[in-house]
């Protein structure tokens, strides 16, 4: 589901493509009127951030809202919000660092990571940031909570005295990726796991009831780490670079209409892990729809009426 940190060169060419033509070539200056363009990836979490954000402008502005969710990946996003055919949708800073601005040396502290993605993305592109959401969607290592209270699992060092007797099990693309996967994360905490077990995504958590394995690699919103009882240890070591949640937006919109990001300021820290674990999970396993889940957050949180 949450795959925002897959930034497919081609397949992102070839869509982004289809969509500049979908819209006719439309100018630069689309979103920068009357009408807010909404964009979103193709993923529950972008959706249901999109979603967020087009139902408070809608609430609280005159502004007409055009929303275009699930366009693809990040690369059709943000070559939409730069050619003017969206005018924001939500981002991870950790994505924007390395995939979109081509950085390698990583940065530990999520406000450097965050200010200098700002700082980079209004100078180069004339886009900006709106506060970080509270989310910080990285990979983490997860095992069930009987499996982290009975070995009283905190963190990912407490795993080196237990780790001979648990199973990891994993995906194929993360045992591949060179700076976070599998490897470069064994290299740096010394872990020795009993076995580690590769198969689809989706067959992982099967086996996590059926107790197959015992350890996952995850993405620390995931709203399956709710259905299924998990627990998120701490990466005491900081293996993991940051990934906080933002919306970008065109600086000429901004210009034009500056409430839009004082309101998504507004959501500034309102959705931290947990908030968004439990929004994905009523999304994606209760099968609620985007626009109630997103309607019943902006309420509890006071930002529209009931």
């Amino acid at each position: 589901m949450l795959k925002h940190r897959l930034f497919c060169a081609a397949t992102g060419l070839l869509l982004s493509v289809a969509l500049l033509a979908g819209c006719g070539g439309a100018s630069a200056s689309k979103g920068t009127g009357d009408t807010i363009v909404v964009g979103s990836k193709d993923f529950t979490e972008s959706i249901l951030l999109g979603e967020i954000a087009a139902q408070l402008i809608e609430n609280r502005t005159d502004l007409k809202v055009e929303r275009k969710h699930s366009l693809g990946g990040t690369s059709v996003n943000f070559n939409g919000l730069k050619n003017g055919e969206i005018t924001l949708y939500a981002e991870y800073d950790g994505t924007a660092y390395g995939p979109i601005l081509g950085h390698t040396e990583p940065i530990a502290d999520p406000a450097k990571l965050h200010e200098q993605v700002k700082k980079e993305f209004e100078e180069r592109f004339r886009i900006t940031w709106s506060e970080p959401l509270g989310m910080n969607n990285t990979y983490t290592l997860a095992v069930p909570r009987e499996i982290a209270e009975k070995y009283n699992l905190k963190t990912y060092s407490d795993l080196l005295v237990v780790d001979d007797q648990l199973v990891f099990g994993t995906t194929n693309e993360f045992m591949g990726r060179q700076v976070d996967g599998y490897y470069p994360l064994v290299e740096t905490y010394g872990f020795e796991f009993k076995r580690v077990a590769t198969m689809q995504t989706g067959l992982r958590w099967k086996a996590i009831e059926t107790g197959e394995i015992q350890v996952i690699d995850a993405y620390a919103t995931d709203g399956k780490l709710v259905e299924f009882d998990m627990v998120i240890l701490e990466d005491d070591k900081h293996f993991f670079p940051p990934y906080n949640g933002a919306y970008v937006v065109r600086m000429d919109a901004v210009e034009a209409h500056p409430e839009i990001l004082d309101l998504l300021n507004e959501l500034g820290g309102l959705l931290p892990d947990e908030k968004m674990q439990q929004l994905n999970y009523r999304v994606d396993s209760l099968e609620e729809p985007v626009e109630k889940v997103a309607r019943d957050f902006l309420v509890e949180q006071g930002l529209i009426e009931p």
